[in-house]
């Protein structure tokens, strides 16, 4: 179901919310102090403002009050005092509310503000990337937050027979070969490993850099 969604902050954790909203097809309001981070996403967005949160609360009330948002993120992790003058005007409205938090202690005080969901990005993203690295269950994709992704992938005609080293995937394409299976046994590949028709890969980059990624892969 489509969405109307406030996004505040427009760093690069915002942005990657901003970027999965809209590959989804919702619908993007953002706000942001800084002019050009807004304009870096204006593709992506219904409309944008240029606004303080912390200084110019009213203007906030007065932007959440005109329109009918279904869910709101506050992406403010430097910015604490704003977070809670954002969290709290949302509330007010009624607006379902995800909140970034730098740590546990103001995770919790946002949750006593009526967060409805607190998220770590930092934290959340190596916790989810420990668990792909340490289990054997086949993944088809993660999406991690800040646009990045794990995906598993088979070694395709345009890698086979190439080492690590060789393939050189983190300079060529942004992307990290993390495991590769060999006869369903993991191994944690080195610059020696030899990539071999077969072989399943656990990748991890940025997913706007994905597509050219698979095509080198399966080129033949």
């Amino acid at each position: 179901m489509k969405k109307s969604v406030l996004v505040i902050g427009v760093g690069r954790f915002g942005r990657g919310v901003i970027e999965g909203l809209y590959e989804r097809g919702h619908d993007i309001f953002a706000i942001d102090q800084n002019e050009e981070a807004l304009d870096d996403v204006r593709d992506m967005i219904i409309s944008g403002a240029i606004l303080d949160v912390g200084e110019d609360d009213e203007e906030l009330a007065r932007v959440v009050g005109d329109k009918n948002f279904d869910e709101a993120v506050v992406a403010m992790g430097a910015d604490f005092e704003g977070a809670l003058i954002a969290t709290n005007i949302l509330k007010d409205a009624g607006v379902n509310v995800s909140v970034k938090a730098p740590n546990l202690r103001r995770g919790n005080v946002l949750k006593k503000m009526g967060a409805d969901r607190v998220v770590f990005p930092e934290r959340d993203m190596g916790r989810r990337l420990a668990h792909v690295i340490s289990t054997e269950a086949e993944i088809e994709m993660l999406e991690l937050p800040q646009g990045f992704i794990i995906e598993q992938l088979e070694v395709g005609p345009g890698f086979t027979g190439k080492t690590i080293e060789k393939l050189n995937a983190s300079n060529r394409f942004g992307f990290w070969i993390l495991l590769v299976y060999k006869d369903g046994e993991p191994i944690q590949p080195t610059a020696t490993t030899r990539l071999n028709k077969g072989d399943i890969m656990v990748v991890f980059g940025k997913k706007t850099k994905l597509n050219k990624f698979e095509k080198a892969n399966f080129k033949k």
